[in-house]
């Protein structure tokens, strides 16, 4: 058994019990309360203030609840007890403090609240709020007489609304579910839109930095390059070099980003991923080896590994995106360690897998990792525009990229349809 949200009265506090009923009551307002969210306190329909009215004439803690967090002032009907109270659970519920300190529901209360159900079965609806103080002083300090003074009567015509409800459970859920499948509905089309948001975003952002920067950036460029020609101090000279290095890598910065607003259309060709795959390793054979990282081309021998099976695809960026995962693992890894990549085709898909032993990712990072100029810096991962450079590769060829933890490090899977296959 639950609780109900606490009452208050200045620094006291008291609970009641939440039952089954009022579960049921209480999960159908909150249900009609998502339906009415973009309306400003919507009517109650008379089938749900039946709903309500019923669960708290069959239940008394419910109904002392409703009294007591009742604003109005006089005797109120059930009725309206039923729809101010429909309209204000949801706020109740939600509120920061409506289960602190939350009393440990112990045997014995369990035993004074069903005695006290007991009690209230013999006694009348109109006179339930004499008496509702002995449910309070289960879980709380004694209630005051002025208090008392100021609880509302609550009237209610005892010829109607006496039938009982069925049991409506599997409806309940059948609710929530539809909810759930809603609100997960709306978040995929909040996410979908933000991403188009974004990207828009990084392509104004992109057209301005490349009319803003890339000229100052050419001159300097030249000026450099035109001083270093002239010079004769090799210190001098190694110092211009470095500022026209750096002058490039701002440039290539600008054209990676370029590049994820704006992508060129594919060229595709013909092409065996097997020799993509096993070109792109080889540029990393010499640097791998200086730091002691063993790269390997796994060869699968299952059924699902066809390495003769061609692609139509732009083979120019898909070394690309398999060169940016293979850099990604061994800056990473930084010393010592294995990278193996694996290629896979079945039915729906083509699978590109570079797994490293490196020290994995975090969940931040792998969230984030795909994000322009996102820093994994403590992973060696997710620098710059790499990752999100691949990304969008992947994305021009219909398919994806996804980062996983692997047993000891980071698993990085390019996913392609299958339907580029020839």
């Amino acid at each position: 058994m639950g609780l109900l949200p606490c009452l208050r009265r200045g620094s006291e506090r008291w609970w009641l019990p939440q039952t089954e009923r009022s579960t049921e009551a209480i999960s159908h307002l909150l249900l009609m309360d998502r339906r009415n969210s973009s309306g400003n306190n919507p009517s109650l329909d008379g089938a749900t203030r039946d709903r309500v009215c019923r669960a708290l004439q069959s239940d008394p803690s419910y109904f002392v609840y409703a009294a007591l967090t009742y604003t109005g002032s006089g005797p109120v009907e059930l009725d309206e007890l039923a729809t101010w109270h429909a309209h204000n659970i949801t706020e109740q519920l939600a509120s920061g403090d409506a289960y602190l300190g939350a009393p440990k529901i112990t045997t014995n209360i369990e035993k004074r609240w069903r005695k006290l159900t007991d009690h209230f079965r013999t006694i009348p609806t109109s006179r339930w709020m004499e008496d509702a103080h002995l449910w309070l002083e289960v879980t709380g300090p004694q209630v005051s007489n002025t208090w008392r003074e100021q609880w509302p009567t609550v009237r209610s015509d005892p010829n109607t609304l006496t039938a009982t409800t069925p049991n409506n459970n599997h409806s309940v859920l059948q609710e929530f579910a539809r909810s759930v499948q809603h609100q997960k509905f709306l978040e995929s089309a909040f996410d979908f839109r933000l991403r188009g948001e974004k990207l828009a975003a990084i392509k104004q952002l992109a057209y301005g930095l490349s009319h803003e920067i890339n000229n100052p950036l050419a001159n300097i460029s030249t000026r450099a390059e035109q001083l270093q020609r002239g010079e004769s101090d090799p210190n001098r000279s190694a110092t211009l070099q470095r500022i026209i290095d750096q002058v490039y890598r701002a440039h290539e910065m600008i054209a990676d980003l370029m590049f994820y607003a704006n992508p060129p259309e594919l060229e595709r060709q013909a092409c065996l991923p097997r020799d993509l795959l096993a070109e792109v390793t080889e540029t990393f054979k010499e640097e791998s080896e200086r730091q002691g990282i063993q790269l390997q081309i796994s060869n699968d021998n299952s059924d699902t590994f066809h390495p003769e099976r061609e692609i139509r695809a732009d083979a120019t960026m898909l070394k690309e995106a398999i060169r940016v995962l293979i850099r990604n693992a061994i800056d990473a890894i930084g010393c010592q360690g294995t990278i193996v990549l694996s290629l896979q085709f079945d039915l729906e898909c083509i699978t590109i897998t570079v797994a490293d032993s490196g020290p994995g990712l975090s969940e931040q990072a792998r969230k984030h990792a795909f994000d322009p100029y996102f820093s994994g810096r403590e992973a060696g991962r997710g620098m710059g525009l790499g990752l999100c450079r691949a990304y969008r590769i992947a994305q021009l060829h219909e398919g994806d990229i996804s980062l996983a933890s692997g047993p000891s490090g980071c698993v990085a899977t390019l996913t392609l349809p299958a339907k580029l296959t020839v």
